[in-house]
Parts: structure tokens; C-alpha cells; sequence
């Protein structure tokens, strides 16, 4: 019996399959687990004492984080024009 191609399904970008996003999300959360768990297994030289803390660097970016989103909420408000502003 041959094969019918007329009737072959594109083939999607492998984001866009079911549960990859979920997968890719699952990765990152183990390769960042992977590195917090080596963060304790080797000699930090630093300048400062607070940087040997476990982790120091990973709470610092997302406190940062949060701070610079936050900080853009309260500019938005401030530095918002009406739709019309240009017109």
C-alpha cells in the first residue's frame, strides 16, 4: 500500500510540543539546584566576608532583581504619558 503524503501534518518547532516548555523548565531548576548544591564543595576567594556566604551571589541577583522591577513600577508611574501626548 503506498504511502499518502498529501495529508502529512507539519511538523512543529519543538518548543510548541506539548510539556517541552515544562521540561525545559524541570532543567534549568536542576542544573541551578546542581550549582547551589557545588557552591558548597569549593574555596571562595573574596574580597569581603560576606561573600563566602552559601549562595551569596544567587540571593543577591534575585534580590536585585526584584529591586530593579520594582524600581521600574514606580517609574512607569512617574514618567507615563497619555496616549494622546504626541498628537
Amino acid at each position: 500500500m503506498p504511502h499518502d503524503d498529501s495529508q502529512k501534518t507539519p511538523s512543529r518547532h519543538w518548543l510548541e510540543r506539548p510539556g517541552s516548555v515544562n521540561k525545559l523548565i524541570r532543567g534549568l531548576a536542576v542544573f541551578c539546584a546542581v550549582l547551589l548544591v557545588a557552591d558548597f564543595f569549593y574555596e571562595k576567594l573574596t574580597h569581603y566576608a560576606w561573600e563566602q556566604a552559601p549562595a551569596f551571589y544567587a540571593v543577591f541577583g534575585f534580590v536585585s532583581c526584584v529591586f530593579l522591577v520594582i524600581a521600574a513600577k514606580g517609574l512607569r508611574r512617574l514618567l507615563m504619558r497619555d496616549e494622546d501626548y504626541y498628537d
